[in-house]
Formats: C-alpha cells, structure tokens, sequence
C-alpha cells in the first residue's frame, strides 16, 4: 500500500507531502489545477520515462520519493534476494530528475538501475491512465486479459518454453539446409580461421597484462637502480647526509631546548615521527630491493608472445584489444554453421518432434482458454450490469489459427465481442462502443484481470459517465477499496462522495510564480467541493445541500 508521496521541484509542484489512506481516495479540483501530475510523479518513482521538462523551472533539480508498506511474502522474499532491506516492510521509492533530463533512482536509499525501480514498481502499484481503455483496442488484448485471469500461468510459461526450443531447433535445421558452397567456403575459412585462434589460446584480458608485465621487466634495471638510491638517501651507515642521520641530529639539537621552551615540544615530536616513518620507509625498500629480480629470460618470453599476438591482429585487420572478441565470434559462427554434430536426418526429426511437443501444449491451452472465455464473458456482463450496461452480452472468441502459424503464446487468435442492445450481432468492440462504454469496459476487465499490486490508481477513468451510472462506477470503485488501495482522479462527484478519503488539488498563481497545492478535506470542507463540482464556481444553497445529502449517502453505502 502507498503510504506517503513526497514531490519537491516537480513541473508547477514547489513542495508537497501526502499521506494516503487505505481504501478508496479520490482526487478533485479544477481543470489543470494539476491532479493528474501526482500520478506523474508516482509513475517516475516506479521506472517511468524522466525528462527535463519535468523540473520546476528554477530549480537544478526535482525530487519523488514513494513510501509503501508491503506485506506480500513473495515481493519481500524477491527483495531480499535482491539484497534490498525492506525495514520490517517499509519500501521507499525514490527518483531525483537533474536539469538535463538525467536521473537516479534509490529504493530504500541504495543506488538502482531505473529497470529495477520498474520492475519493482509494476509488483507495488498499478496505474491506469486516461486512456487506458484504448488498450482494448489492440490485437492482442483479448488475449492477454484472458490470459490474466485464467488460471494456468504454468501451461503459458511451458507453451513459450516449447515454442523458442521448437524455434531454435528449425533455424538449425534452416542453416543446414542452406549448405551451398558459398556457405561451404565461409565453413572452410573459419575452420582455418578459428585453428589458428586456438593455437594462439588467447585469453581474455591477457594482452592488458602483458603489457603490463613488459613494461615492469623492461624497466627493471632503471627501477632497481632508483630504489636503491632512494634507500641510500634515507639510511646509509657510510654518509652523514642522509634522512635519518639528519633527523637524529636535529632531534639531538632540540632536546635539551625543550624544557626550556615548551612551544618547541610539537616540533621535537614531529621529528620523532618522522624518524619512525623514515626508518619504516627505509625498511621497506631494503626488503623490496633484497627480493628484486631482473628477468630478462621472462622478458623475452612475455616479448615473443606479444608478437605472436601483435601478428595475428594485423593478419585479421583488428585492434589487438580486439582480437579475443573477434575470436568468439567466429567461434560462436563457426559452431552455427556447423550445426552442432547433428545430421541433417536428425534435425528433421528433432524439429518435427519439438513441433509435435509444442503443438500438444498449445492445443491444451486452447481449450483452458475456451472454457476460461465462458467464465469470463459470465463474469464481465456481471459488472456491466453494475454500470448501467445491463443488457450487454460479451464473449471472448478463442480461435486455433490454421496451419503453423503458432508463437510463443500459443496457436489462438482471441477477440473480444460485444452487444449492447438487444437484437444487436455479436461484434468487435471498437465497431460498438462509445468512449464512455468503453471506459466502462476497460474498468470492469481491469477489476476483474488486475491480480497484481495492492494499489490501483485510476486516472479520470469515469469520463464519459454520470449520473447514476457514475454512482455505479464509484460503487465498484469502493468495492475493490475493501481488497486494496485504489486512488481515483475524478470530476464526477457520485464518485468522490463514496470515497474514505477526498483530496482536492489546487493552482495558486503569483506574480511571478505558479505552484500546486493538495489538502485532505474535513467533512465539511467536501460538501463545498462536491457542491462545486455539482454547480460550478456559484455555489448556493441548494446546490450545497444537494451535495450534503450527497455525500451523506456515500458514505453510508
């Protein structure tokens, strides 16, 4: 559940905090007054797409952090495996946008890639914009809410699984069937090509280090000859000028003054110091110098290599830096062409076997998915009725595409068909329903195929409706706010005098600034927002106390 939003910086937001209720929430004001940039914001603190733009004007940067409690085994146990605290459930969310558009994402203060902070986020809540019911429209919809709220997530998963392998399997057996001799010369030259590369054994990395390794042996001569005399110029028993010596005698000098002069004390106990690290320093060059080691043999070895290496790049046209990446892919080109060690017989049978396999896993969906469609065409005129469409009849068409036009979903074609009169032909959604029906489809079909976050937000998702029908809306709203969290932006007052918590979002406008605000609203204070959303800006009487026995009885439904 969405506990707290916190928006600093953010378009026409300057500051704000707000705490968020369980339940159904609602979200009024005046058109532009800024509601809908709340979802904005809770979409960039889930992984949405950050923009420049997007920064108050002013200001270097802008500022979301999301606080969710979360309670579902599942999610936490994927957290911690993440290595994400969750802080006995607490989840913060948090996105900071800079002027030019970059971002960094946190979740719980650590540092994280924007595609966790998405995937994280589509687990913790579900967002359904204004348009969202244009999602019905697309080819594959049908499918996918059918998909959701059937039960046989496994079958799916194994469907996709047999398909790809199936896949596979035939672009060998593709390849194979290619062989021409063009095919049959470039199979020679990367034989030859890749012999050599495995002759050389070429490791990852190991260029770098022997490189490296060169460097430090041909300098070794020079490299000795420096520590020593480093060494000699802070320790040597035959010179009186050297470090320590030099130390000693001042320490020698300043002793006696000390007690004399005080001040002199952090002088002479500098110079101790220094003498201690002078004699470490000195220790520790002796010891390097004592195991030093000029290894021209090794030297010469780490040569010839390099050269060995050096001439194969130049033979591939290449960078050296290139060569080892080079070799993996004429390898990973070579074992293609080769198609393993398989025959071309044996890869018509394991293609034709792997078909079969996936052909009786898609079949089995095909029927979950047609006794899945009765239930859910049940189910959806169901809610319709609750919306005022009481005599729509739905059916999800589940039709076996012909021949091997599979994929990894299966081998079926899904439609969603509707009426809504009676006498009406059964017949594809966007040739019958008008945008508000459509807004009430899509909400049925996201009540019943939404098994995922715990909040669901919905954005003016009653537009197009009113009246009772509205109130209907709202009412299902409601109902879903027994199971979860669901915050509404609406301009419908049916819907905001049913909600458990009423927020109204509202533009003040300076001279020279411009900012949003948002309040949570005493009882009071919402039937003058409900009176205003029922008359306009001239709120009378009656207006108000049509909006008092209004909100009376929503809150008693």
């Amino acid at each position: 559940m969405l506990n707290h939003l916190s928006i600093k910086h953010f378009t026409i937001v300057e500051h704000l905090d707000l705490d968020l209720a369980s339940g159904l929430s609602t979200i009024t004001g005046e058109t532009g007054a800024g509601k809908s940039i709340l979802l904005d914001a809770l979409d960039l603190a889930t992984g949405g797409k950050a923009d420049a733009s997007q920064v108050r004007p002013g200001c270097d940067k802008a500022e979301i952090y999301a606080c969710f409690d979360v309670r579902r085994p599942a999610l936490l146990r994927g957290l911690e495996e993440q290595g994400i605290d969750t802080d006995n459930g607490q989840l913060i969310l948090s996105r900071i946008i800079a002027q030019d558009g970059r971002s960094r994402g946190y979740i719980n203060g650590r540092p994280v890639p924007v595609t966790t902070l998405r995937e994280i986020g589509e687990q913790l809540v579900d967002i359904h914009g204004q348009h969202a019911q244009q999602h019905l429209l697309g080819k594959q919809a049908a499918r996918d809410m059918l998909d959701a709220y059937g039960d046989y997530s496994p079958l799916l998963e194994q469907v996709r699984s047999q398909y790809q392998h199936w896949q596979s399997v035939s672009t060998l057996l593709e390849n194979k069937r290619r062989a021409s001799d063009e095919h049959i010369a470039r199979l020679q030259l990367l034989e030859y090509q890749v012999g050599e590369l495995d002759k050389l054994d070429l490791q990852e990395g190991e260029v770098t280090a022997l490189e490296a390794e060169q460097k430090r042996l041909s300098s070794a001569e020079h490299t000795l000859l420096n520590a020593q005399h480093a060494a000699s110029m802070l320790n040597n028993d035959d010179s009186e000028g050297d470090a320590k010596r030099l130390i000693q005698h001042a320490l020698h000098k300043l002793s006696p003054l000390v007690q004399v002069n005080p001040q002199l004390g952090n002088s002479l106990e500098l110079l101790g110091q220094a003498l201690i690290l002078v004699e470490e320093a000195a220790h520790d060059l002796d010891a390097y110098i004592e195991g030093f080691e000029i290894n021209p043999q090794r030297l010469q070895q780490v040569e010839t290599r390099l050269g060995a290496i050096y001439d194969l790049a130049r033979k591939h046209r290449l960078d050296v830096d290139s060569l080892y990446q080079h070799y993996i892919s004429l390898s990973e080109e070579l074992s293609q062409l080769k198609g393993g060690e398989n025959s071309l017989e044996e890869l018509e049978q394991a293609a034709l076997q792997a078909e079969q396999v996936y052909q009786q896993s898609a079949e089995k969906l095909s029927t979950m998915r047609s006794k899945t469609a009765k239930k859910l065409s049940r189910a959806l005129e169901e809610q319709l009725s609750q919306l005022a469409l009481e005599r729509a009849q739905t059916t999800f068409a589940v039709e076996q595409q012909a021949g091997r036009l599979g994929n990894a979903s299966g081998i079926d074609q899904v439609e969603l068909l509707i009426s809504l009169n009676p006498g009406q032909p059964l017949q594809p959604i966007a040739r019958v329903a008008s945008g508000g029906e459509l807004s009430r489809i899509s909400l049925a079909l996201q009540v019943l195929c939404s098994k995922g976050p715990d909040t669901m937000i919905f954005d003016e998702v009653d537009v197009g409706v009113g009246g009772a029908t509205a109130e209907r809306l709202g009412r299902m709203l409601k109902t879903i706010g027994q199971q979860k969290q669901v915050i509404c932006v609406t301009h419908q007052p049916q819907v905001a005098a049913l909600a458990h918590q009423h927020l109204r979002v509202s533009k003040i406008s300076g001279k020279d600034k411009t900012h949003t605000r948002i309040q949570t609203l005493t009882q009071e204070e919402r039937s003058h927002e409900l009176a205003r959303m029922l008359g306009g800006l001239e709120v009378d009487q009656h207006t108000l106390a049509h909006a008092s026995t209004l909100l009376q009885s929503g809150q008693r439904a």
